[in-house]
């Protein structure tokens, strides 16, 4: 799906599928928190379903039969796919072999695959690079967007130490992560601007810290150059 063609479609209203594990479907779902988001924003209608399991890697949604089902018979516009959060770093190639198969599988739905890159572990930043690199390769190889969220927790939680991004194992989002992962999405998969006056935020973020969120996560997209059209 082109550009154009793309924002065609979010104009008229857009079908988007979240495919992950507990990264995606903890505090309430990012799928709702994009949902309200974006139509806060746009005054657009944005379709937001599910597809998640507790701990699953690309390998588990491509043996997924309801899945697969889903990607190929659902009115699907665009899919994001996250991968378990450390199978980029200690077994790329499998991500790569079956990430693969899940974005040839939309392009041949006529579905816009994109990748939601992960943040490293409260303990481990240097996760990051591992995870740039790979999520980049998949944006390279299908000429898709990919969500930078990994690049913003880094820049969020380095500035502002006493900001706690993470739940209480220092993996998973807490609300505020999972706020800053669904402003990424919004602005590098769904290209809506987050800056404009009465964006949506969720219950318990004031709303200074939900501006900061947001201009944090318009500054990451800015500064990561999407690999469909920078190169790997």
């Amino acid at each position: 799906m082109t550009a154009q063609l793309l924002t065609a479609v979010l104009a008229a209203s857009a079908t988007m599928l979240f495919v992950g594990n507990s990264y995606t479907f903890g505090n309430g779902g990012l799928w709702t928190i994009t949902d309200s988001l974006y139509g806060s924003v746009t005054g657009d209608t944005l379709i937001a379903l599910s597809h998640t399991m507790g701990g699953a890697t690309f390998q588990d949604h491509w043996n997924d039969q309801e899945l697969r089902w889903l990607l190929e018979n659902g009115d699907i516009d665009i899919a994001i796919f996250q991968e378990q959060s450390c199978m980029p770093v200690i077994n790329p190639s499998l991500t790569y072999q079956y990430g693969d198969s899940l974005a040839l599988l939309c392009a041949g739905a006529g579905i816009q695959p994109s990748f939601l890159m992960t943040w490293p572990r409260k303990n481990d930043p240097m996760m990051l690079q591992g995870l740039e690199e790979c999520y980049s390769r998949m944006g390279y190889v299908h000429g898709c967007p990919v969500a930078p969220c990994g690049r913003a927790f880094a820049m969020l939680q380095g500035a502002f130490f006493l900001l706690d991004l993470y739940a209480a194992d220092g993996s998973h989002p807490s609300i505020e992560g999972s706020y800053l992962a669904a402003s990424v999405i919004t602005v590098s998969v769904l290209e809506a601007d987050i800056t404009l006056p009465g964006a949506w935020r969720p219950q318990g973020i004031s709303e200074p810290l939900g501006d900061l969120i947001r201009e944090t996560a318009v500054t990451a997209c800015s500064l990561y150059a999407q690999p469909m059209e920078a190169g790997p």
